[in-house]
């Protein structure tokens, strides 16, 4: 198995029919986040909280689970792939990463994950969420985060989506490809399209596929072997107690014909940890007044990954 040089190769669209950027974004290099659950700017809360907003994660091309988290400081994350990665601030773990849980299965993680609002803790692991027309990642290092409950005990990872605007009609493209010398082509898109209906509702729906290909190959007669040895001097005595029970071992020149050697044959395949992400989100904002907004929204996603 070896990893090789990826070569990046995207194009960008988009269509504005007008443009109203919110105050807050007209504030160059100024970021606010709800990570106490009020909106204020990052520079001015007095706790501990890492951000990442839009134009950043533009300009990293930041796709997927670990693309957002080795871009903040303190967080990274280990596990058995796509869709199945834990994630750990400052070194804090619950679990064993590169290990493969069943979803009903595991200790609860120590860093809580939100899509906005929507906690998404899983047990043994955390949902890989695709980063689709996000305004900003958060991250509050713990253990500030009581105000976000169970699993916050190491800190807490927010994804944060942009939320329809009212009287702005726009939409945008995103397309991509990728090639990895040794491993298969990758391809994704991503188009997002924000509608007013009159002039206190407003309309956003964002979709997107993404094919990572793989780099990985499944070779077939590669031989594994374990062994085992233990020694005991020949003058020492040990009571085993009774038995109960026997297995045979194998002794010196056993004949082992009747065995049936197993390798990768039945798993041969180049490029075997390819991974396809396909999801969707549609949301709905409505002004009721000065002091009060109503939004409703919907999302899915569908995470079909390869490999052993």
């Amino acid at each position: 198995m070896q990893r090789n040089r990826l070569l990046t190769y995207s194009a960008l669209g988009t269509l504005a029919l007008a443009i109203a950027l919110p105050a807050h974004a007209q504030l160059e290099d100024e970021i606010f986040v709800t990570a106490t659950k009020r909106t204020q700017s990052a520079a001015d809360i007095p706790i501990a909280v890492s951000a990442l907003g839009e134009d950043t994660l533009e300009e990293l091309r930041v796709d997927v689970f670990t693309d957002y988290l080795v871009q903040l400081p303190g967080v990274t994350s280990g596990g058995a792939g796509p869709g199945n990665n834990t994630i750990y601030i400052r070194g804090l773990a619950s679990t064993t990463p590169a290990t493969s849980i069943a979803g009903v299965a595991g200790l609860a993680p120590n860093v809580a994950f939100y899509l906005d609002e929507q906690p998404l803790v899983q047990p043994g692991r955390n949902l890989d969420v695709y980063a689709a027309d996000l305004e900003r990642v958060e991250v509050l290092s713990g253990p500030q985060g009581t105000l976000f409950g169970a699993s916050s005990q190491a800190g807490t990872v927010r994804m944060i989506t942009n939320k329809p605007r009212i009287g702005v009609e726009e939409a945008g493209f995103t397309l991509g490809t990728s090639y990895t010398k040794g491993g298969d082509a990758s391809f994704k898109g991503e188009a997002v399209y924000n509608v007013p209906v009159g002039d206190d509702l407003a309309l956003r729906a964002v979709i997107y596929a993404d094919r990572q290909g793989g780099w990985t190959d499944a070779v077939a007669g590669t031989l594994n072997m374990r062994a085992s040895a233990r020694y005991r001097s020949a003058n020492a005595t040990r009571d085993n107690g009774t038995l109960v029970g026997a297995r045979a071992g194998f002794d010196a020149g056993a004949d082992t014909s009747a065995l049936n050697a197993i390798d990768a044959i039945a798993i041969e395949e180049k490029n075997q940890n390819d991974a396809q992400y396909f999801g969707f989100r549609v949301s709905a904002l409505k002004e009721i007044n000065e002091n009060w907004s109503l939004q409703v929204g919907y999302a899915h996603q569908e995470l079909e990954t390869d490999g052993i």
